[in-house]
């Protein structure tokens, strides 16, 4: 068999009879429905070929110019955080019994991939304490916004409050779900001290729109890294006036913290990145959904729910798409969902990672986050120039310092660049009220000597630039 092209392995005797099937005789009549002055007739400018060896160098080349976090120590999260993966997820996930049947469309083929699915439901409904879990979500951000529809669908009603510090990609992805149905996103404000919401306003909001309210979003930890200490009192302003109880969780924090279910919550969502998947700049991420145990919440909950069942022959195990309320699977009017792949790989990983890590290891690393979080804030605070913590509650992996307006931000983020290290978020072009202020992530993969370069480098900054 003769090969025409390195990456275009037909024969020319299979494109001609491909040209035969669709009615064709040639690739430029293939192509004659593009019109002549579009067509360009010159010969590309190309570098000359290059053999594997040679392009594998100059690509290595090329990728050593990159600062990667193995060799920069970050201190930005934000929503995607770097926390330790063990090497046996990648070898599992990468298997061709999970690599080739990710989609189980075919539900009595793919056992193994079902199965890793229950057990990914079953590990977070015991996260997060609620019953049924999807599986599974692009996204945190995509989880919010179908936590949005399926509220207005379960209620009828079309107001959703959610805290004014929501991440502002997930905030404009919330916007571009609520458009066609038309639900109005209405924000309420947190509490300038602790970072934590006001619940008076929200209380206040909430009487406003009295009868209209599907539902309220809160999220613990919020965006600021503060625990959410007055939640239950937020889970009693939204059963009041009728509406559902959605929370945004990092699974991370539920090693110490309490879970949703315990606190009234009727809809928890969460990202999963930091629970077995590398941060990839940013995707492909892993949404989770969890509801209680409601049949109007379970009938109205999109994406899939894998359930297990026995044989009709035998007393043999089965598992099974319960649950297929994608517009894949059901008439497009009656689908909850037009998400159209799903991120089961992403899932499976983060089983992996459930389980080699277990509950006491998952508290361990809650405990070990939340000290060096603390210890950071407390060496920041130390240095005459910054204050840290910015708000008064709790923090869990990420808080706000401030710089004293004083000093230039804009130096100070190109001073900890060029020092080797990404330092946090700055929060003024997002949000105008806190200048000079960054959002600061720490987690098991910050050491101790990293934090000690971090502060050492801002001390050095302070005092070059003190005048």
């Amino acid at each position: 068999m003769t090969f025409h092209h390195p990456y275009l392995p037909q024969t020319e005797a299979q494109i001609n009879t491909m040209l035969d099937v669709i009615g064709v005789s040639s690739i430029n009549e293939l192509f004659s429905g593009i019109p002549e002055k579009l067509r360009s007739t010159k010969s590309l400018d190309l570098p000359n070929s290059h053999s594997e060896q040679e392009t594998l160098s100059k690509i290595t080349q090329i990728l050593s110019q990159n600062k990667t976090i193995n060799t920069s120590p970050s201190f930005l999260g934000a929503g995607i955080y770097h926390h330790f993966i063990p090497a046996v997820i990648s070898s599992l996930i990468n298997r061709s019994e999970f690599y080739t049947s990710y989609t189980p469309y075919a539900p009595e083929i793919s056992q193994g991939m079902l199965q890793a699915l229950w057990e990914y439901q079953s590990m977070i409904a015991e996260l997060t304490g609620l019953d049924l879990v999807n599986s599974s979500m692009y996204d945190i951000a995509t989880a919010l916004g179908e936590a949005a529809l399926m509220c207005t669908r379960v209620t009828k009603k079309e107001v959703f409050l959610v805290p004014s510090y929501l991440q502002p990609e997930k905030f404009q992805t919330l916007q571009t779900y609520a458009q066609g149905p038309q639900i109005s996103i209405i924000t309420y404000p947190y509490d300038k001290e602790s970072g934590t919401v006001d619940l008076n306003a929200l209380n206040d909001l909430a009487n406003s729109y009295k009868n209209q309210i599907s539902g309220i979003y809160i999220e613990n930890p919020n965006f600021w890294g503060v625990i959410e200490s007055n939640i239950q009192d937020v889970e009693k302003i939204v059963h009041e006036f009728e509406g559902i109880f959605v929370v945004g969780i990092d699974p991370i924090s539920l090693g110490i913290l309490k879970s949703p279910g315990d606190y009234g919550a009727d809809i928890a969502i969460g990202e999963g990145q930091s629970i077995g998947l590398p941060m990839n700049f940013g995707g492909p991420l892993l949404g989770i959904f969890a509801v209680k145990n409601d049949k109007k919440l379970a009938r109205a909950m999109p994406g899939r729910i894998i359930g297990i069942t026995t044989e009709l022959k035998s007393s043999k195990r089965a598992f099974t798409m319960t649950l297929q309320t994608r517009e894949q699977h059901i008439r497009r009017e009656k689908a909850t969902s037009n998400i159209c792949t799903n991120n089961a790989l992403c899932a499976l990983a983060s089983t992996i990672y459930l389980s080699l890590l277990g509950p006491h290891g998952l508290k361990r690393l809650s405990e070990l986050c939340m000290s060096r979080t603390s210890y950071l804030s407390e060496e920041l605070n130390s240095i005459v120039g910054i204050t840290s913590p910015y708000f008064s509650g709790i923090p869990f992996k990420e808080f706000i310092f401030q710089l004293d307006t004083k000093y230039s931000a804009n130096k100070l983020d190109f001073f900890i660049r060029d020092s080797n290290i990404q330092g946090g978020l700055s929060l003024e072009s997002h949000f105008r009220e806190l200048k000079q202020c960054y959002l600061t992530a720490v987690t098991e993969m910050t050491s101790i000597a990293h934090i000690d370069q971090y502060t050492k480098i801002i001390r050095e900054f302070l005092s070059k630039y003190g005048g």
